[in-house]
């Protein structure tokens, strides 16, 4: 939930023309050149080890939470994450215990909205017409790169 709100929120930014400034590598390829054109695009352009920085810090991240014992699908909190070694987070010294299960609950339906939206995307950039109010937004359905069968 929370890569594919990374994802969406990138994706958005994208599309709105927000990049980070100067390059991205060390021949010259620019943050803003990564936008244009097709969203899926952008990671066809992006060099070989961008891609696999990116995919590298993803999974870096996710084993560290999926690492955690008790893990959320055997008895753990789904939305718990604890960063350091302590078994208590920061959030349950702010918060009660009902303010913080709505919390969580907030983030896994954002998580689960984003998956749609992120399914949304590649959807409108790849099949003509499936999705309506993108297609009104310039998703012609044509992109023709790797996305999203053969990332690499």
């Amino acid at each position: 939930g929370r890569v594919a709100m990374a994802a969406f929120l990138g994706c958005v930014a994208t599309g709105l023309g927000v990049h980070w400034p100067g390059v991205i590598d060390a021949s010259g390829t620019t943050f803003a050149s990564l936008g244009e054109g097709h969203l899926l695009e952008a990671w066809d352009k992006m060099p070989f080890d961008g891609k696999q920085q990116i995919v590298a810090a993803i999974g870096g991240i996710e084993s560290v939470f999926e690492a955690q014992k008790p893990h959320y699908l055997t008895g753990g909190v789904p939305g718990k994450v604890r960063l350091t070694g302590s078994t208590s987070g920061v959030l349950e010294a702010k918060y009660d215990a009902a303010t913080l299960k709505k919390k969580r609950d907030a983030e896994l339906a954002n998580g689960r909205l984003a998956m749609l939206g992120m399914a949304a995307f590649i959807a409108g950039e790849t099949i003509p017409g499936s999705v309506p109010a993108l297609s009104q937004l310039g998703f012609a359905g044509d992109y023709a790169g790797n996305l999203p069968f053969a990332p690499f």
